[in-house]
């Protein structure tokens, strides 16, 4: 599974706050047709399906241990994916309500897989059409913008077999993965550790990549 990451401000969002410190909290966690800065536009639709099989769980920081509330309703109009709930009343919830009230935190980021997209290769943009929404958090900063990024900075591949398996995780199929790391492997190897900036740029060449060959998964 493939999990990325997108943040909108919290301007977006409505924020009432109850005497028990209890805050709901709605409003637009992601909108249509507009080019983001991962050159992805979000298709009307692409949260319909997601939406009808369940609920995306709300977390703190992207950290699915720390649940400070619960998502209630979604729906998607014209402009957005809206989202509607509130915080629990517990210690959690009370701090991260007061942490949105004071402005302490402004950003909201959704974590979801894509299921269906295209690629337009002259305009250089990924449509995304069908998504699977896993959780929408309250977070300090933007988290990495694609998860993919994360994983070749944390867990660089070491081997052939591993780099191909990491291929296969991220869309390319048997026959494109095997290719590329059988190929490319050795002249990774041969460069020393690599910097981060280049990390950034590999992760994000193979992401687009394999958006383009297999657009549907």
């Amino acid at each position: 599974m493939t999990l990325e990451q997108k943040h909108i401000e919290l301007t977006e969002f409505e924020v009432k706050f109850a005497d028990n410190g209890v805050a709901t909290i709605e409003g637009y966690a992601s909108t249509f047709g507009n080019t983001d800065n991962q050159n992805d536009i979000v298709m009307p639709g692409a949260f319909k399906d997601s939406l009808a099989a369940r609920m995306p769980k709300m977390l703190y920081q992207h950290d699915q241990h720390r649940l400070p509330g619960i998502w209630e309703r979604g729906a998607e109009d014209s402009k957005g994916l809206i989202l509607a709930g509130k915080t629990l009343n517990t210690t959690l919830g009370r701090d991260v309500a007061e942490e949105v009230r004071s402005g302490a935190i402004t950003q909201m980021s959704i974590g979801y897989s894509p299921t269906k997209a295209s690629f337009d290769k002259a305009k250089g943009v990924r449509r995304l059409e069908q998504v699977k929404l896993w959780e929408t958090s309250l977070v300090t900063f933007p988290a990495n913008e694609q998860a993919l990024i994360t994983r070749v900075k944390a867990d660089r591949p070491q081997t052939i077999r591993e780099l191909e398996e990491y291929l296969r995780e991220g869309g390319f199929s048997q026959k494109d993965a095997t290719t590329v790391a059988l190929h490319g492997f050795k002249a990774l190897a041969t460069q020393g550790e690599p910097d981060e900036e280049m990390l950034t740029r590999l992760a994000e060449r193979l992401d687009r990549f394999a958006a383009h060959i297999n657009p549907t998964t």
